[in-house]
Parts: structure tokens; sequence; C-alpha cells
């Protein structure tokens, strides 16, 4: 019997290593996890540690090979139980112009009784997004309940319908937030019935797999940056600031690893500025990779903006990554990522979009090895605090023994 499984739109995802993080930290603490990705992962490197995951991963069949009539006419056909209840939610789901809703209703119909061989009493979801959508419908129709990791795109977005999110937040057990500015910013876009159910835990990172080197073993003139190649990490602004560098910095190099719908328009931005020979883009690499490139360059620049469509950052993990190898940190004011360098005292936080102030940061940490040591001293400190994946499992897996349907002595 599994208990608890997760419920996600792709499992595995390079770029979402604080959800494989957080499965390990609960399979560490002897939970037996259940993994249904609702479509296939895509063609990309794997992160080492996903050979430690010992959950079952299953991928979902693409809506339109479902058949819900099976479904629907399986269950108490003399009563109509199940069809009542699909028509309630066809009713209801008529306000939530939701163009995706029948594949959702399909999806949460064949899960149905999935959930039912596997004994599966809670699902958990990453982003409030359309899995977390199906986990709702799911519980509608009388399958396990949910819980939900609202991060940044979920609820950042102009698009967000606030009464879909409002309902979905108030018929789950609990919503986890990853920073303080997304649960004030939930807060006031949430009716007080939603807004209780949230709840901050920051995302955490296995530290012990992170070590910092020392500054001496490190290229004093490189800089490093890491994420997907979109507009919310605003990495033009990075390509502007090494142009601003170069001058009193002649042997700068940057490396940017990640891909993304920006990578043309940034290797554009690069040659028309001449600076080939200064940034190197290496594409996705996993995180064995990525960890080698943190134990050589001196600062690490992440210079997030809030895209026109309102989507952001919200906690990076890299950023945590950064930090717990030892790098100083230059970010921005960007909503979470202030509690990541401790509002200035870990890190050094400028204005988003703001290329002189980018640049004066990382000049200034390039040169000055005191200022470097200090603030790796207090980014050290500040991580083991506040983002080791043990204490964040700890708390979350207390949390899931609370759901009345996972306590351990209800289940026992």
């Amino acid at each position: 019997m599994k208990g608890l499984a997760y419920l996600l739109k792709k499992f595995p995802r390079l770029s979402e290593t604080f959800v494989l993080n957080e499965m390990l930290g609960q399979e560490e603490l002897g939970r037996d996890l259940h993994v249904f990705s609702r479509r296939a992962p895509d063609d990309e490197p794997t992160h080492p540690q996903l050979e430690r995951l010992r959950a079952s991963v299953e991928v979902l069949p693409h809506p339109r090979h479902i058949d819900p009539w099976q479904t629907i006419f399986a269950e108490e056909p003399e009563s109509g139980g199940l069809f009542a209840r699909v028509g309630e939610v066809v009713r209801e789901a008529r306000s939530w112009k939701h163009d995706r809703f029948p594949s959702l209703l399909a999806e949460a119909l064949y899960l149905l009784p999935r959930t039912r061989e596997l004994g599966i009493r809670h699902l958990h979801v990453h982003f409030a997004t359309d899995s977390a959508v199906t986990a709702m419908i799911l519980a509608d129709l009388g399958g396990p309940g949910y819980s939900i990791t609202a991060h940044a795109k979920d609820i950042y977005r102009n698009t967000i319908s606030w009464e879909l999110h409002d309902r979905l937040f108030r018929k789950s057990e609990f919503v986890v937030t990853v920073c303080d500015a997304n649960a004030r910013y939930l807060a006031e876009k949430l009716s007080p019935e939603a807004a209780d159910r949230v709840r901050r835990l920051y995302n955490g990172i296995d530290r012990e797999a992170f070590a910092p080197t020392p500054d001496s073993d490190r290229d004093p003139q490189h800089v490093l940056s890491v994420g997907r190649l979109v507009e919310k990490k605003g990495l033009h602004v990075l390509v502007d600031a090494v142009g601003r560098l170069l001058p009193t910095h002649p042997d700068l190099r940057v490396t940017i690893v990640g891909d993304g719908d920006q990578r043309s328009s940034l290797e554009a931005r690069i040659a028309a500025a001449g600076l080939q020979d200064r940034i190197l883009l290496t594409g996705p690499r996993d995180q064995a990779e990525v960890r080698k490139l943190m134990a050589t360059a001196t600062v690490f620049c992440l210079p997030c903006i809030i895209g026109a469509d309102g989507n952001r950052d919200a906690l990076p993990t890299v950023l945590l990554e950064a930090q717990a190898c030892g790098l100083p940190l230059v970010s921005t004011t960007v909503t979470g990522i202030p509690e990541i360098l401790d509002h200035g005292r870990a890190g050094v936080v400028v204005p988003e979009n703001d290329v002189a102030a980018t640049a004066e940061a990382v000049g200034r940490l390039l040169d000055e090895p005191e200022e470097r040591a200090r603030l790796v001293r207090a980014g050290l400190e500040h991580g083991q605090e506040n983002f080791d994946v043990r204490r964040s499992a700890a708390i979350l897996g207390r949390w899931f023994d609370e759901v009345p349907a996972l306590d351990p002595a209800a289940c026992a």
C-alpha cells in the first residue's frame, strides 16, 4: 500500500530538481511513494541522483486514449453514483472557463480506479496548474484528497483565474508555498478560507552533496550563471553587463548553463556585442557537471526579472546550490530571492533589469576577495539554517502525517 503519490505534469524534469530532492527526502523518512506523470518526460539529461529514487514512475495515457465511460459505468450502475458526481463536477466547471477541462476530467476518471488499486490515499501536486485541477476533480469524484506546492508561474501570471485558484486552495488539505513573498501575495489574492490553507516552507537541497571550494582554487575572473534561457531569468542583463565590465576586467569570462526559447536571441545579442569569446552558452547540463562549474567560478550571477506576463522566479534552487558551493551571489529583488540572499547580508541584491548595478556588483566581487569571503560565510550559515532538504522534508512529512487519510495511527 503506497498511501502517498505525487501527481506531476512531467517527471523527471531537469529544471525541477526541487521536486526530486523533496521526494528523496520523503523516502529517507520511510515513505513508500508512487509518481504519476501526466505526460512522458522530455528527452533531456537526467540528474544522477534520480537513480536513488525508489518510487515507481507511471506515465498516464494521453487523454485522447482514455475511455472515461468505462470508469463512469463500472461503479454503482444501479444508483448512478459516479455518474451523478461527474454531472455535478461538469456543471460547476462551466464557471471555470477552462479550455482543457474535458481532458483533465478524463485523467481524473482514469486515476480514480488506479489510485484505489494502489491504495493511494493522498496526492501531492507541484504547481497550482492543470495537475492540481486534475487532483481537485479526482477528489470531487470520490478519490483521494490532495495538497499543492505553489511556486511562481502558477500564481503570478496575469492569466490566472483567481476564482478557480480559490477553489483549488479551499478544497485542498493544505498548500505549501516556497517563500514569504509568495505567502504575502496569496493572502492578498485569496479568500480568508483559502488563504488559511497556505503554509510557507522553503525548498531544501541536499547540502551534503555540495562542498565549498577555497577561493584560491577558483578561476579569479570566471562568472557563472545557470538557468533556463527564458525571459524571467534576465540573462540579457548579464550579457550587457559583461560588455560594461570588459574595459576594467579584460580576462573576464562567463559561462551560462541551460537551454530555452531565448537561446537564439541571446546568441544574437552576444554576437552583436562581439562577446563570443567571452560568454559561453553550454546548453543543459546535469547537476554533477553544474557542481564542477560551481567549484571553479568566482561569482554566481542570476539577474532575474518579472516577465511581461507576470511570470517570475520565487526561490530559484540554483541559487541555493551556488550558495552551498561557497559562491558569492548577485541577484535581484524579485519575489523570494532576497530571502535567499538574507536581504543583502548573504549576497548582493540589485534592482531587476539594471545593467549598471549588475555590472558594478559583479565587478566589485571579482575585485574584492575579502567581501567575497564575508558573503560566502554568511551565505553558508544562512543556507544551513534555512535551506536544508532534511529539515524541509521533516516539516513536510509532519504535514502529511496530519492529513487524516495518512495519519499513521489511523492507518496502523
